[in-house]
């Protein structure tokens, strides 16, 4: 067997380390490495091939975008793999299309995406609440940044949520990824990649007004330190705030991004960044009863005035050590540190009184957590061939430890005419505080992944062995803990046909520790699901036009399903099955239009009866189809316009009212959104604008009144018709 050793495909890499400090990782990796150089400097002059030369490299895959247009992503294998080569499917957002379309959060930026549902609370924005494929994460339980785990408790209220204006790009992808990333959900991951310094120097400035008292401003410069030799910098802030559609509720933010990059060497690379991030208002997560909100407002909230807070203040603190061997072996290492502080004080209804159908119950709830986690991942890329095939193998191991230390509190408030009330309520006994509570989560894992391509035939194969430890402790109550190890597989096959044709089948598995709202002495068991997806994709040769069909057939077990709010709770309901079909198009009709196009199909249902479900019912909050077609026009002079219709169908959800859940069975109604934005570049039309350019968007153009429900109880007002006034200034 003749083992070539040949230039690397990919742009940048991550990895994880188990229980091992991220250095004492990278001397093991160091020192294999170096052994693998060796053993290829001492092979057989008669039986080595000459190294081959490449000229320039690819692109990365978590890099900017050229307009809307993806060509790589890390996200779904951890190395630049061409989407067209990847064997599983994968959206990608990217800055234009956040820009176009408005997009201020991660809800808004994820809703022309195929499978992608993040309604799930309306028109709050205090988390970010993604569906992928019908299964959702707790609200805050699928979200990566920067190829790690943005580590939240969804027990709890500590809910990690980065800023949009920070993102370059958000790659989603769809099924079981544990076999790279170890606990994850079903239905998929979403990885946000933020900006990063940039040699040539550039900087914004922006200013934006708007519909609900919204407005604030930004700004992001970055290029080389005063030494170009010794890297670049970059540095993001933004500040905004909204008095919000809803009475009685406003939402402020402040937060900013330093990075530094520094060149260690002409093979060696260290980029230090932090976020700073405080929400001294991060607005409002109320709801309404079914019953109540075909009568009232969308604007309408059961906020008390003086009990509606919510602050959350967030510092992260990251380095990435990217060192290339030689042209075949790379290593990466990346480590992150999580500090956040959450104070919350909210009165919210509790649902239609049963002796009184024209009054609201409505309690108190509060906590105050402090969250600190820490994640460290690592590995080795190495680029060889043997014989015809050649192979890209990742070797990493990861750690992540996550400490919440939190108390919750609770207080009796009387009831409220959900028709004529002010938003002065008031609590009607003081306020009492649950003993300490502590939640700790801590995983390590080992993996290993080799793609192999033989002329038009991709493989993949991959393993991860995760160790998983659970501990949830509250005073005078007790200790509840879990220790649980997992492996996890994917294999994948495509095979790329020279007309840009890709045809792919793929099996992927993930497990995720369920939440353990309730010290009882028994820690639920983690979910395990899997997933075969088949599928096809096309990208004409010569283009970036990416069109993507799949087909596939998703179940999770042991399922633990959110059933509470005021005072988070899960309940066990068993297998949940997914099946369904997803269609996408990203492409250039003309050289002047753009289109993005979509259409999911999502069949979900209870594989056995549980408590208040049946078999083969809908789980709640899971729309079972969903269509947007997105356009996009280049006027002369300058001007770009676009307008954009989305659809979601009804999702079933449950009368909490009933004493059998399963007899009163509800569907939310369909509903159908226009979006719509122009812009021009202000320089076009005289040279002393020269930079600035002005923007307007519009979402539901029609402010179309919608409902997303999770039972007959806790129902959320969708977005109300939204107007934004954009003034940026490039220098």
């Amino acid at each position: 067997m003749t083992i070539v050793f040949r230039p690397s495909r990919v742009g940048s890499q991550r990895s994880r380390a188990y229980f091992i400090p991220p250095l004492m990782l990278g001397l093991a990796f160091t020192s294999l490495a170096a052994q693998a150089q060796s053993s290829a400097d001492d092979a057989d002059d008669g039986e080595r091939l000459n190294t081959v030369v490449v000229q320039g490299q690819a692109p990365t895959g978590d890099g900017p975008l050229d307009g809307y247009s993806a060509v790589n992503s890390n996200a779904a294998t951890k190395t630049a793999t061409p989407l067209i080569n990847t064997a599983r499917t994968v959206n990608v957002v990217g800055r234009q299309q956040m820009e176009d379309q408005g997009a201020t959060n991660v809800n808004d930026a994820l809703l022309y995406t195929p499978g992608v549902f993040t309604q799930l609370a309306g028109a709050s924005k205090r988390s970010d609440t993604i569906s992928l494929r019908g299964f959702h994460g707790g609200d805050v339980d699928n979200t990566y940044l920067d190829g790690m785990r943005l580590q939240s408790d969804p027990a709890t209220y500590s809910a990690m949520q980065i800023d949009s204006f920070f993102l370059e790009r958000i790659d989603v992808v769809k099924g079981p990824s544990s076999s790279l990333y170890g606990r994850s959900m079903p239905g998929g991951i979403v990885n946000f990649t933020t900006k990063k310094p940039q040699q040539q120097q550039q900087g914004l400035f922006r200013i934006f007004a708007g519909s609900h008292g919204n407005r604030g401003a930004g700004v992001d410069v970055t290029g080389a330190l005063p030494d170009s030799s010794l890297g670049e910098y970059r540095l993001t802030a933004i500040a905004d705030q909204t008095d919000t559609q809803y009475d009685a509720v406003e939402s402020k933010r402040y937060a900013i991004m330093p990075q530094v990059n520094f060149h260690l060497g002409d093979d060696t690379e260290l980029l230090l960044s932090a976020i700073f991030q405080k929400d001294p208002s991060a607005g409002y997560h109320g709801s309404v009863p079914y019953d109540v909100a075909h009568h009232v407002k969308a604007s309408w909230s059961d906020a008390d005035r003086d009990n509606n807070d919510f602050e959350r203040i967030e510092r992260i603190f990251s380095y990435n050590l990217t060192h290339r061997f030689n042209d075949q072996l790379k290593f990466n290492s990346r480590a992150r540190y999580t500090d956040m502080d959450v104070t919350m004080s909210q009165i919210a209804q509790t649902g239609i009184e049963s002796e009184n159908p024209l009054r609201l119950g409505m309690t108190y709830y509060g906590s105050r957590e402090n969250l600190h986690a820490f994640s460290t991942d690592n590995n080795l890329q190495w680029n060889f061939d043997t014989g015809p095939i050649e192979h890209e193998v990742l070797l990493g191991a990861d750690f992540q430890r996550m400490k919440n230390s939190l108390r919750f509190a609770g207080a009796s408030v009387g009831s409220i005419d959900p028709y004529h009330f002010s938003h002065n309520i008031g609590r009607t006994s003081p306020i009492t505080w649950a003993p300490h509570q502590t939640d700790r989560i801590q995983q390590g894992g080992v993996y290993l992944q080799d793609q192999m391509t033989w002329d038009k035939v991709h493989l993949s194969l991959g393993g991860r062995e995760d160790w998983l430890d659970r501990k949830y402790h509250q005073d005078g109550v007790g200790t509840d803990s879990r220790n649980d190890h997992k492996f996890s597989a994917n294999a994948s096959l495509l095979y790329a046909f020279d007309n840009g044709i890709s045809p792919y089948y793929s099996y992927s598995q993930a497990t995720d520790p369920s939440p353990d709202t309730q010290i009882d002495g028994a820690v639920p068991p983690p979910t395990d699901s899997e997933q075969h997806e088949v599928g096809v994709k096309y990208q004409p040769n010569g283009t970036d036009d990416l069109y993507q069909i799949a087909a596939y057939n998703l179940v999770q077990k042991n399922v633990q399903q959110r059933t509470g709010v005021n005072h988070i709770a899960y309940s066990s309901v068993g297998d949940i099955r997914s099946r369904g079909i997803e269609l996408s198009a990203n492409t250039h009709i003309t050289d002047k239009l753009r289109a993005l196009a979509s259409y999911s199909y999502n069949k979900q249902s209870y594989r056995s009866d549980s408590d208040g479900f049946q078999k083969g019912q809908t789980p709640y909050l899971s729309p079972k189809q969903m269509a947007s077609l997105w356009l996009q026009y280049d006027f002369p002079k300058g001007v770009r316009g676009g307008i954009g219709e989305r659809y979601v169908e009804g999702a079933d959800f449950n009368d909490s009212s009933s004493q059998v859940n399963s007899a009163t069975h509800h569907k939310s109604a369909s509903y159908a959104l226009t979006d719509a934005f122009v812009s021009t570049d202000l320089g076009q039309w005289t040279s002393a604008l020269q930079g600035a350019s002005l923007q307007l968007n519009v979402s539901n153009l029609f402010n179309r009144k919608y409902l997303s429900c999770l039972d007959s109880t806790y129902c959320y007002f969708g977005d109300q018709r939204n107007i934004m006034a954009t003034m940026n200034y490039h220098f």
